[in-house]
């Protein structure tokens, strides 16, 4: 579990890009939740944004993982 993890944080910070996409998702979703406590969206905005970027987020942090396997796999082959 702890390889997990560990492949989880290093498939997310791996490049530039995705740290940029980390960072944006974040502040979307942060953004929209001090919306929502200011009073000027409802609430069910903010659990919609978050459950989005949260499945968002798994869905490209495992296709993160696979590529980066994938890459490593054929940078060990021979010729």
């Amino acid at each position: 579990m702890l390889n997990y993890f560990r492949e989880t944080q290093e498939a997310r910070i791996a490049t530039p890009g995705r740290r940029i996409y980390n960072y944006a998702s974040g502040a979307v979703v942060l953004a929209i939740m001090a919306f929502v406590i200011a009073g000027l969206a409802p609430a069910w905005i903010s659990w919609t944004a978050f459950a989005v970027s949260c499945l968002l987020d798994a869905f490209l942090t495992r296709k993160w993982i696979r590529a980066d396997a994938l890459r490593d796999y054929r940078a060990r082959q021979p010729g």
